[in-house]
C-alpha cells in the first residue's frame, strides 16, 4: 500500500512524510545505514498521547465513574487486541516497511507489529498535527463508544453511584426498604436510596436487588440531568 493510500485509509494528510515513513518502518527493514529509524522512538510517544486521548475520552463519556473505574476501562481499551484490530482497520500491515525476507518466511507482521506500529502512528499525527488531530484519529478509528457502551452495560448502577460518591468523599448510598408486598411466591419490593446532597429516589422490582438497582438507576439519571461529574 503506497503512503498516499495508506493517508486516506487514516484520514489525515502528512505535512512532514517523513514522520510518517518513520512510523511505518520496522527495525528489521533496510535503511539504518542510512540513519533511518524505526518506528520505536514514535511508539514510545504515541503510547502516551493514546493513553491521553482515550483518558479525556473516557473521563468526558463516563461522568460517574471514579478513578479505579476509569484506570480498569482504559486498560482495557488500550491493548494489543485492540490496537491490532484498528491496525487492520486502516490497513498497517499491507504499509508497514519490513525486511523482505521476514515476509517470504512467512512470518509476516506480527499482532503486536501492527499494534506498536498504530501507537507509533498516532505518535506521528501528534508531532505533525497536533493533540486535536491524534485526538480525531483514536476517536475516529477506535470507535470509543462502542466500546464505552460495552464497559458501562458491565457497570452496574449501584456500583456507578458507589464510585461516585467516593470520588466526591461523600458517605456511600443508604438503600432503605420500604416495604413488601405480594404472596411468597410472587414477592415486590420498594426501596429508597439516599445520597447525600440529592433528593432521595425510589426503585421496586421483583427483588431487593432489583429495586436497589432500579433506585440507583434513578439517582444516577438524575446526577446526569443534573449535570453531575464525579469530582
Amino acid at each position: 500500500m503506497t503512503f498516499s493510500t495508506f493517508e486516506e485509509r487514516i484520514g489525515y494528510r502528512f505535512g512532514a512524510k517523513d514522520l510518517l515513513e518513520e512510523a511505518l518502518r520496522h527495525g528489521s527493514a533496510p535503511g539504518h545505514e542510512e540513519g533511518k529509524r524505526s518506528y520505536e522512538r514514535l511508539e514510545f510517544l504515541g503510547d502516551a498521547v493514546l493513553n491521553l486521548c482515550v483518558a479525556q475520552e473516557m473521563y468526558r463519556m463516563l461522568p460517574l465513574a471514579g478513578e479505579g473505574v476509569l484506570t480498569k476501562a482504559r486498560a482495557s481499551i488500550i491493548n494489543n487486541r485492540n490496537l491490532a484490530t484498528v491496525a487492520e482497520r486502516v490497513g498497517v500491515p499491507a504499509s508497514l516497511r519490513i525486511d523482505p525476507s521476514v515476509r517470504r518466511k512467512g512470518a509476516g507482521v506480527t499482532r503486536k507489529m501492527a499494534a506498536d506500529a498504530v501507537e507509533a502512528v498516532i505518535g506521528a499525527i501528534f508531532l505533525d498535527g497536533g493533540h486535536d488531530a491524534a485526538l480525531r484519529f483514536v476517536r475516529s478509528h477506535f470507535r470509543l463508544p462502542d466500546l464505552m457502551g460495552a464497559l458501562v452495560d458491565g457497570f452496574d448502577a449501584k456500583s456507578r453511584l458507589q464510585e461516585w460518591c467516593q470520588g466526591g468523599r461523600l458517605p456511600l448510598p443508604a438503600y432503605t426498604l420500604l416495604s413488601v408486598d405480594g404472596p411468597p411466591h410472587h414477592r415486590f419490593f420498594r426501596v429508597e436510596v439516599r445520597v447525600e446532597g440529592q433528593p432521595p429516589s425510589e426503585g421496586s422490582g421483583m427483588s431487593r436487588k432489583e429495586a436497589e438497582m432500579d433506585a440507583a438507576t434513578k439517582t444516577i439519571s438524575f446526577l446526569l440531568a443534573a449535570g453531575e461529574e464525579s469530582p
